[in-house]
């Protein structure tokens, strides 16, 4: 499989540039891809720049930059840039399509993997290749060859004609009007199909394309008149239509900024007593925190008189009972004493109440020292 040597034509060194703004200078457009090369020549398909805009660059190097740079913005606006494709009569509408999909008639040649294989090998040449893959349609088979870029396909297309076994490869873009042309020029090769030559199927579809211009030609004044008044009536009763809607969109934005506005002025007095109720609250916030602590320093100092007193009233209480303990073994001490001498009061001074088994003499209840303080 081969193709022709690439030379550095003219229509390989030429870009063509679409979708500019409207803003943008022509010269602007020129500075802008004169960064990838210098530039031969150009053309504008209108004076002041705003259609198409040709650029023919003095070697290819420049063209392959400018394509590898995509996308191009200039302005604010994505401007759409592809290398120019010459015309030709067999595929009209080559050099305005782009397409990622390129498409090869299957007239003569045997398709088998082998085929296919050798074609995607081929044309990995090229770039990155998603599929290839046999394909068909009414009236033709063809096969179907998918690539990442459109830049990819156009690149093929300059490089016509491609050659398979030394026989060449009937290969155009895959686009809707080339299937339509196809399936046409195959149609006479289809049993189902009345079989018909193509330059008679081309002078009918001219005939008919005529046929209708002069019906168009000939429609009357009268005709004309009504179809222009039909329309001024349908654009005055858009325009009313229009001025209405306007009317009520324009109303219904002033009904709604007029209960934004209210609600906005609710929602700032909401913020004022807010604002005022939060700083009430943090006075009193900071009034009760002093309050506390006041108190907390009230509370640690009648701990502390409580621990004091605490300590002492058990110190006293520790003395009182030692010395209690102490009048107790006095008392006893004495009392044993007194037993032992016999100093015990006789009998018949006793009462007679009295047994003689209580000879024991029960202690005085000992004063309790808080009565004792209470009664002084």
């Amino acid at each position: 499989m081969s193709s022709y040597n690439r030379s550095a034509s003219t229509h390989y060194l030429e870009v063509c540039i679409s979708s500019i703004g409207y803003h943008t200078e022509p010269h602007t457009v020129l500075t802008h891809f004169e960064q990838f090369g210098t530039i031969d020549h150009y053309n504008f398909t209108s004076p002041d720049g705003r259609g198409f805009i040709f650029i023919t660059y003095t070697n290819l190097q420049g063209v392959d930059r400018c394509m590898s740079s995509r996308p191009h913005r200039l302005d604010g606006q994505h401007l759409y840039v592809k290398r120019a494709v010459p015309y030709t009569d067999d595929n009209p509408r080559e050099h305005i399509d782009t397409t990622r999909d390129l498409l090869i008639v299957v007239d003569s040649i045997n398709v088998d993997e082998h085929f296919l294989k050798c074609l995607r090998e081929y044309f990995s040449s090229y770039g990155t290749l998603y599929a290839c893959k046999y394909c068909h349609e009414a009236n033709f088979d063809y096969i179907l060859v998918e690539f990442a870029d459109y830049d990819q396909v156009d690149r093929i297309i300059l490089d016509k004609p491609h050659y398979f076994n030394e026989k060449p490869l009937n290969i155009m873009k895959c686009t809707s009007t080339n299937k339509i042309l196809m399936n046409i020029k195959y149609a006479s090769k289809n049993p189902d199909s009345v079989d018909i030559d193509d330059k008679f199927l081309k002078f009918q579809y001219n005939l008919k394309n005529t046929s209708f211009q002069k019906k168009d030609d000939s429609m009357s004044e009268i005709d004309l008149e009504k179809e222009v008044n039909r329309l001024e009536t349908l654009l005055k009763k858009t325009t009313e239509n229009f001025n209405i809607t306007r009317k009520q969109l324009e109303d219904d934005c002033c009904e709604q900024l007029r209960k934004l506005n209210a609600d906005a002025n609710r929602t700032h007095q909401l913020q004022q007593d807010l604002e005022q109720e939060y700083t009430k609250l943090l006075v009193e916030y900071k009034s009760l925190t002093c309050e506390n602590d006041g108190l907390n320093e009230q509370y640690l100092q009648a701990e502390l008189e409580n621990f004091e007193i605490t300590s002492y009233y058990e110190q006293v209480l520790a003395d009182a009972t030692a010395e209690t303990a102490q009048l107790e073994a006095e008392y006893t001490e004495k009392l044993e004493i007194v037993y032992a001498n016999g100093t015990v009061t006789s009998a018949s001074s006793r009462p007679a109440s009295v047994s003689r088994t209580s000879t024991s003499l029960t202690p005085p209840a000992i004063p309790d020292e808080d009565n004792d303080d209470n009664e002084e």
